[in-house]
């Protein structure tokens, strides 16, 4: 196939990626704004304990899950352009089912169908990249799409209060981020297009399973890796803020950590361009992100404490562009098999973060918040261990002009 046919115009690809990111980021934003409303949906379904609200990011994390494992079978059944569709579909139809939902369990139930489309299109973002893109274009996009739910947190971090205060419901809040997910999910078919899945650089493959893929070791490393971050992240957004540990207002450093995530994919997209290893961006960043992790948690100043944050925020976002290129890269990758092995990486991934998020939970409980935080960076560390059994799939740049 040559390579005019296998790429669409730079244009349409762009629109593409566009359209696509920012279904991503609304999904986020709707996300966060279900949470900062939780006071105001607890009251309206006279829920009385906290505890019952958890059900709300129980429903998301499951979701996600179980959309992760059936990403690559709805691709392939279904075809790029309906099964992209199909999750940002759901991504609406999950927000309107659970502002107009009559009871708390019909909500729970709008935030998993919603929580599936996510989960979908977090997936359909590696397919789309290597077929509409040129590899020396990877690198960008892909750290583009690694931000975007950090810059959908970034947005509703700047106008969920205002909607909120605008809307005065949490219904009617809710129905205005579900009305610009409903614009993108319109769009998208006039932009969409199909595309041959089991096409690879090399040769034709053939159809790769859940089965196939977990016989790879390489398939475990890669969650592994990443679990430790994403379960750092995940505290540091939901955990951290309420901690109270810290020298100055945890929420402010959350927020740092999420401005320097921003940074750190434009750092990935400047470094693309000149330095072409995977591995030393994922080791150093990996273990740099642990030793700004102890400083801001222990230091008593506070210019130190921001620059911390700022720092992991930078540390982490950085190398998830290496970790994800890392399968791409692999020979005689395709589409398919692409989606396959990342479904998997994505459901590992939360599943493992799932259940030191518990175990982190029981700890505060008993030993309070130093110490599940102090759990939470030391778990960070697999991603530096990573580093070490992970196989490099980039090239010197020597190697790279040969």
């Amino acid at each position: 196939m040559q390579e005019q046919e296998k790429k669409v115009s730079s244009a349409r690809a762009i629109l593409i990626e566009t359209v696509m990111f920012f279904t991503y980021a609304f999904f986020a934003v709707n996300w966060v704004a279900g949470s900062t409303l939780t006071p105001q949906i607890m009251k309206s379904f006279n829920l009385k304990s906290f505890a019952s609200a958890t059900f709300i990011s129980n429903a998301i994390t499951i979701a996600k899950i179980i959309g992760n494992f059936a990403a690559a079978g709805i691709l392939v059944k279904l075809l790029p352009k309906k099964a992209i569709g199909l999750g940002s579909g759901l991504i609406v139809a999950g927000s309107v089912l659970a502002l107009l939902a009559p009871q708390y369990w019909i909500f729970i139930l709008g935030r998993f169908i919603m929580g599936f489309g996510g989960a979908l299109y977090v997936v359909y973002f590696s397919p789309v990249v290597i077929h509409f893109f040129a590899p020396e274009k990877r690198p960008a996009v892909n750290a583009i799409n690694n931000v975007a739910y950090n810059v959908g947190g970034i947005i509703a971090m700047l106008i969920v209060g205002p909607v909120i205060q605008w809307m005065q419901t949490w219904q009617y809040s809710m129905a205005f981020f579900a009305a610009i997910s409903a614009v993108l999910f319109i769009v998208w078919p006039v932009l969409g297009q199909d595309f041959e899945l089991n096409r690879s650089s090399g040769a034709d493959t053939e159809k790769y399973t859940i089965g196939d893929a977990l016989k790879e070791k390489n398939n475990w490393f890669l969650p592994l890796t990443y679990s430790g971050l994403l379960t750092f992240y995940i505290v540091l957004l939901n955990i951290f803020p309420i901690s109270g540990i810290t020298v100055i207002n945890s929420k402010t450093l959350s927020t740092l950590v999420a401005v320097g995530g921003v940074v750190g994919s434009i750092l990935a997209i400047m470094l693309s361009k000149v330095y072409f290893k995977r591995l030393p961006v994922i080791r150093w960043s990996g273990l740099a992100m642990i030793l700004f992790g102890a400083l801001m948690f222990n230091t008593k100043n506070g210019t130190l404490s921001m620059i911390a944050a700022f720092a992991i925020g930078v540390l982490m976002f950085l190398p998830i562009t290496s970790l994800v290129m890392i399968p791409q890269e692999m020979p005689n990758m395709s589409p398919a098999k692409l989606t396959t092995i990342m479904g998997l990486f994505w459901a590992l991934s939360y599943v493992i973060e799932s259940i030191v998020f518990y175990l982190i939970g029981i700890v505060i409980d008993k030993s309070g918040y130093s110490a599940g935080l102090t759990i939470a960076l030391v778990m960070s560390a697999t991603f530096f261990i990573g580093s070490f059994i992970l196989p490099e799939t980039g090239r010197s740049a020597k190697e790279k002009n040969q």
